[in-house]
Order: structure tokens, then sequence, then C-alpha cells
């Protein structure tokens, strides 16, 4: 394919992308299902051909910025507090969906072992971009949220890993088990390092450089040459990027971007992750009109067997934690299979079984099983009470954060101090209106969460304050590990008040 058809069709699949976007701003129709139903149409009218992608694009282009956008959003405090239910989860996922289905799909298809179980490890990683954005818009719990980010996150990374080892020993025609495992840990232990190690120099230069383009510049480098560097030396770059990704997030965004440049940086990650997700969504159902006709049994048995896998993960897992039934219901319905699956099925576009089984759970999965859960959400986790709270909290955060930010700006010299004082009345009007509408708010309704998370914000910024004492040599290590393991404690008993 030239160079030329190639930027055509991609201006093609961008223009098909708006259009559905356009389109489900009016019907609130959920974003991902149309553009899937948008690509099988495409498909089977024949209007564009099939864009071929190699493993190598796929991996290399696709897959380390949706894996850093994810991992640059998640709050590492969170994912800490949260993190023995969701690495049960997203390990215990990868293990039972690889063997699980791989077994399964031998014994009732008699697919080979090795293609069967590459099949059970492809379908692993959740997507949870449907489910969160239906979260947000319904205010559901927010730890709810963030297991299912974090499992997500956790088993794209380790899926993806499995994925890559059964791949070459299915290449290679060597089946060895107890190397495989040995070479998981290597690879993800690896990964993680260099990823940290990456991560934490970008953290550095950042902090030294006020000038957002140059700083989103930065993290595109880091995205990629995390990933590159990591496969250079034989580890995993998929755990190199989230690990990257963690540090910027929460370290490199907080201590060493200004309030602007967070917003312009998020802002284009967000466009980025976009625009992959709209083109991926679309080829999924490019690529699959016709194969989903000739294997429905093949398909109609894999689903069955994703969806066994995953009640055999969720509901131990989630019962050992001591989860709401609820929860228990929605994590399991919830587990939506998206773009990383069809990427890498994309990669082994040879077999034709294989992909069109992965594009068929995966179609069920966003449309069937994103739709009930729509539904079965709004009418479990819809909260007139808590989004009132919500509502006055963030304008009154807007209003503070606005006269914050105007007063920099005069003290900064850019802009000059007349103008801002009218501006600035105009703001403290605001910002005493929410002020007022915020406490009417609090008293009228349970503020119990709200007031745990300003507990932990504030503990969160001492911890922040010892260790930059700490390495600036004000206080000694042995103090500060006296000191931080004091504010764990109070940390973990914020939720037991």
């Amino acid at each position: 394919m030239e160079l030329g058809e190639s930027i055509v069709e991609f201006i093609e699949l961008l223009m098909i992308a708006a259009s559905v976007a356009v389109v489900v701003k009016f019907t609130k129709f959920p974003y991902t299902i149309a553009l899937v139903l948008a690509g099988l149409f495409v498909g089977l009218s024949g209007l564009l051909p099939e864009i071929p992608l190699t493993r190598e694009l796929v991996f290399t282009v696709i897959l380390p910025p949706l894996l850093f956008e994810a991992s640059l959003n998640m709050d590492i405090q969170d994912l800490r507090e949260n993190f023995k239910p969701i690495s049960s989860l997203a390990l215990l996922g990868v293990v039972v969906s690889t063997l699980f289905v791989g077994f399964f799909l031998n014994y009732t298809l008699g697919i080979p072992l090795e293609l069967s179980l590459l099949f059970g490890a492809m379908i692993s990683p959740t997507d949870p971009v449907s489910v969160l954005a239906t979260f947000k818009s319904l205010s559901a719990p927010k730890r709810l949220s963030v297991i299912l980010e974090g499992e997500s996150i956790l088993n794209d990374g380790a899926a993806i890993v499995v994925f890559a080892i059964l791949l070459e020993m299915l290449e290679s025609g060597k089946i060895n088990l107890i190397s495989g495992v040995a070479e998981f840990f290597i690879v993800c232990i690896g990964g993680a390092a260099i990823g940290l190690a990456v991560g934490y120099l970008a953290y550095r230069v950042l902090a030294g450089i006020d000038d957002p383009l140059v700083e989103i510049a930065i993290t595109i480098i880091l995205a990629y040459s995390s990933f590159l560097i990591s496969e250079h030396f034989h580890v995993s770059g998929v755990i190199a990027v989230v690990a990257a990704g963690l540090v910027v997030g929460n370290y490199g965004r907080v201590f060493s971007m200004s309030p602007s440049t967070r917003v312009i940086l998020t802002d284009f990650w967000s466009v980025i992750v976009f625009l992959i997700n709209s083109i991926v969504f679309i080829l999924i159902g490019i690529s699959t009109h016709l194969n989903i006709f000739y294997a429905w049994k093949e398909i109609t048995v894999a689903i069955l067997a994703v969806i066994a896998a995953r009640a055999l993960v969720v509901y131990p897992a989630m019962s050992v934690w001591r989860f709401p039934n609820l929860w228990k219901h929605v994590v399991f319905w919830g587990g939506l299979r998206g773009v990383i699956p069809v990427a890498l099925a994309l990669s082994l576009a040879d077999d034709k079984l294989i992909s069109a089984m992965t594009f068929g759970v995966v179609i069920f999965s966003l449309v069937f099983q994103g739709i009930t859960l729509e539904i079965f959400v709004q009418r479990e986790f819809k909260d007139v009470r808590r989004e009132r709270i919500e509502e006055a909290l963030a304008r009154f955060i807007a209003a503070k954060s606005a006269k914050f930010e105007l007063q920099r700006a005069v003290e900064s010299g850019r802009i000059v101090e007349p103008i801002a004082e009218k501006l600035l009345m105009e703001i403290d009007l605001e910002v005493e209106e929410s002020k007022k509408e915020l406490e009417i708010a609090l008293k009228e309704e349970d503020s119990k969460e709200l007031v745990q998370k300003v507990k932990r914000y504030v503990l969160d910024a001492k911890k922040s304050a010892i260790r930059d004492a700490t390495a600036k040599g004000v206080i000694s290590h042995d103090t500060a590990e006296k000191l931080l393991r004091e504010i764990d404690t109070e940390i973990s008993q914020i939720y037991g008040d």
C-alpha cells in the first residue's frame, strides 16, 4: 500500500469516527458500541478495504499510548489502597482465562492447545472505557471505578506478556511451562525497573522546564522510549510503559507541572487515545464482518468460555475481600473486552479462526454486555443527593482555582493588577456563592465520603512534604520513616471512622 493511499484511508477512518461521535452526542448511544456497528456497516458495504496491521505496528505504535494514558491518569494511592483485590482480579483473570478458556476450547472445538491457550491470553485484558464513562455520568462509587480501572491496567500488562511468551513458544515449536513462568517474572520485573527508572528521569527533567509544549513532547518520548528500551533488553515494554506512566502521572504531573500544563497534558493524551480507540473500534467492525458468520459456532463457544472464566475469577476473589454482592455482579458483567484483544488479534491476521473468535467475543462484550450493564448501573447507582454535593463542590473548587491562578499571574507580571482587580471581585463573589451552596449541601446530605477524601488529601500532602525534606537533607531517613509509618496508620484508619 502506498503512503498516499494510507493517508487517505486514515483520514476516511477519522471522518467516520467524527461522524459517529457527533451522532452519539444527540442519541446518548454508547460511543464505542456505535463505532463497532459503524465498522460492521463499512465492512459489509465494502466502502473501505480491509486495512492490514502488522504485529510490529500494533505493539510499537498502538499499545504504548493506550497503556501510557491509562496509567498516567491512575491515582497511585488508590491503586495502593486497593492493590489486593485489584491484583487478585488481574492476575487470576489472566491465569484462569488463559488456562480455562484454552483447555475448554481445546476439548470442545478440537483447536490445538497451543492456539487455544494463545486465544485465552489474548482475550484476557479488560477494557473499562465504556464502563467508566457510565460510572462517571451516574456518580457510581469511586472505589468500584478504581477496582475496574486498576484491574484493566494490570491485566493488560500481564496478558500481553503471557501472549508474547506463548506466541514465541508457538513459533519456535518448543513449549516449556517452567521456563515460561520464569521468563514471565523476569520480563515483568525487568520492564518495571526500566519503566520506573526512565519515568523518574523524565520527572526530574520536567521539574526544570515550564513549557507545556516541550513537556508534552517529553511525555510522548517517554511513552515510546520506555517501550523500545525495554524491548531492546528483551523485557516487557508493556510493563515499562505502565510503570513510567504511573511515575509521571503521580509525581511529574503533581510536582513538576503547572496547573495549565496539567490540563493541556490531560487533554492532549485524551485526544490521542480517542483517535486510536476510534480507529481500532472501527477496524473491529471492518475486519470482522463476514468472519463472524462462518465461525458463529466457535464464537458462541468462546463467548461462553470467556464468561465462565470471568465468573470463576470475580466471585471467589471479591468474596474473599468481602465486597457487596451488587459490586460483584457489576465487576463480573463489567469485564468488557475492547481494544487490546483486538490489537493482538489484528497482529495475527493470518489465523482467521482465532481472529474471528476474538472479534466475536469483543463485539458481544461491547454491544450486549455494554448496553445491559448500562441499564443495570443506571437503575442501581443513580444518586441525586450525591450529584448535588459533587456539583456544589465542583463549582467551589473551580472558583477557588481560578482566583489562585489569577493571583499568580499578577505576581508573575503576566496580567496587570488594575485589570485583575475587577476580575478578582467577580471571582470572590462566585467563591462566596459556591461556598454557601456547598455548605447547604453538606448539611443536608451525607458527606462522610467527601470528608474521608479531604482527610486523605491532607495526609498525602504531609507525606509529600516529609519526602521533600528528606531529599533535601533537612531530616534523616530514620525520622522520615517513623513519621511516614504514623501517617500510613492514619490513612488506614480513615475508612474505619
